[in-house]
């Protein structure tokens, strides 16, 4: 057998093998965000952006801009404005909370927290996620051998 002739079979073994290992198997249709097909059961979420009215929404901006240049005072009353505009809404108490956090007020912090879990209901971990203590621990024991027993 030549050269010639051994490189266009194993060519052809190829090919017959990817023929073979590759089924056209049907795709569904993509369905465009914010579309559903008639047989899904979920439905979409509504927009945040749709909840919030525009006023309620131009205070938010405002606060998130103020909060950004570290304005806390201005940006805390325009987080409160938008609060009142869209009582419904979380965008504001998150800003609040964020108020309250970065000026180390931890009694406003539990209060914002405990009006969001009043809206929203209690907020439960993601199975995933890990405690600081455990993450803690994680890191003391970086590069130690792990118990044996």
């Amino acid at each position: 057998m030549s050269v010639m002739h051994m490189g266009r079979r194993s060519w052809m073994v190829f090919a017959a093998a990817a023929a073979l290992g590759c089924k056209a198997e049907p795709v569904p249709p993509k369905v465009p965000l914010g579309q559903t097909a008639a047989a899904d059961t979920t439905h979409p979420a509504p927009s945040a952006r749709a909840e919030i009215g525009p006023e309620a929404r131009a205070a938010l901006d405002s606060g998130n801009a103020l909060f950004r240049k570290k304005a806390y005072a201005g940006a805390l009353v325009q987080y409160r404005a938008a609060s009142a505009l869209a009582p419904a809404h979380a965008a504001p108490l998150f800003g609040l909370y964020m108020v309250a956090r970065a000026t180390r007020d931890s009694a406003m912090a539990d209060s914002v927290l405990a009006e969001i879990r009043k809206r929203n209901g209690p907020m439960t971990p993601a199975p995933h996620t890990m405690a600081d203590t455990g993450l803690r621990r994680i890191h003391e024991n970086v590069g130690k051998k792990p118990p044996t027993g």
